[in-house]
């Protein structure tokens, strides 16, 4: 009895430990192989699963997200210029079986797959498109990669350029041919600008003088008209206005002269203007009449009534 107590003890122990040995429980985020006798067998995914214990060997692997920084890298342009490159990959394992059976160190293989495509997409471009095309850039190393990786098992979900390192004398030459041009930008709008100053400048005076001109004109026209018209005692007066309307314009006229870097002062009598003015207007006026009447030259003979001396018949 009691031989058969610790035989069935023994059983239900035995039994206990292959299960307790047989259970394995894959966390969430992993995957497992079963290996038996060192070969493949199948895949356990997240949960409760059961091997046989003693033949059947797991390889848990996560199949989580995962991220390799790949060293900072110089690559050499398509205009032969040294720059370095830091890439960082963002991949996940889709294929447990495949990524740990297909290639041998995964991560190694994928940043030197990497680097090589970093090598060659940059080798395309020259460094002026370097920092304008890093999207394109990332995108096309993505598409690359994806072509290679597909029989490793992994999906490449981002391929990001972090840095674009250039030689400090590349930078200083840039700056200095940015500053250049900024220079030479602010020449040009500076020379615009003053250009159209001078124009704007030189239009105003041009619609300044012809007004001027135009008005000194009417004026002169309607004394003019004025003298003509008037009686001649009237004269003195308008001969007064004249005169105002020349010294006003000789005020402006020394006045601008003035006003000029250049400028030479010049002098004028008052006294010989007015008595210019005063001849001219004494040659304007009409020579005055004789008090009597006009006489008549006598009417000429008829030709008949001649005598041989060319006289008329005696009275």
């Amino acid at each position: 009895m009691d031989t058969a107590l610790a035989f069935l003890v023994s059983m239900v122990l035995g039994v206990g430990g292959y299960f307790a040995g047989s259970a394995k429980v894959i966390e969430q985020g992993s995957r497992a192989l079963v290996e038996r006798f060192g070969r493949y067998q199948r895949t356990l995914d997240p949960g409760l699963n059961f091997v046989i214990p003693f033949i059947d060997s797991l390889v848990v692997e996560t199949v989580r997200e995962r991220t390799t920084d790949i060293k900072k890298q110089q690559v050499i342009t398509s205009d032969g210029l040294n720059i370095t490159v830091d890439v960082i990959v963002y991949w996940q394992i889709v294929d447990l079986a495949r990524a740990y059976y297909a290639v041998e160190n995964l991560e190694d293989s994928l940043a030197n797959l990497v680097l090589t495509e970093v090598r060659a997409q940059f080798g395309q471009v020259n460094l002026a498109d370097t920092f304008s095309r890093i999207d394109d850039l990332s995108r096309t190393l993505l598409e690359r990669m994806d072509e290679v990786t597909v029989t490793w098992g992994i999906k490449v979900q981002r391929v990001n350029i972090q840095s674009i390192e250039r030689p400090p004398e590349i930078d200083q030459a840039i700056e200095r041919e940015k500053q250049a041009e900024s220079e030479r930008r602010a020449a040009l709008l500076r020379a615009e600008g003053e250009r159209d100053a001078a124009i704007a400048e030189s239009e105003g005076r041009k619609r300044a003088a012809i007004a001027e001109a135009e008005g000194i004109v009417q004026a002169m026209q309607l004394v003019s008209a004025a003298m003509q018209n008037n009686e001649t005692n009237n004269r003195e007066a308008l001969q007064r206005v004249v005169q105002f309307l020349l010294a006003q314009r000789y005020v402006d006229a020394n006045q601008k002269i003035s006003e000029s870097p250049n400028s030479k002062v010049i002098f004028m009598d008052p006294r010989a203007m007015n008595e210019a003015l005063g001849e001219l207007m004494r040659e304007e006026e009409p020579t005055p009449h004789a008090a009597g009447p006009r006489s008549m030259p006598p009417p000429s003979m008829p030709s008949g009534g001649q005598n041989g001396n060319g006289e008329g018949p005696a009275a």
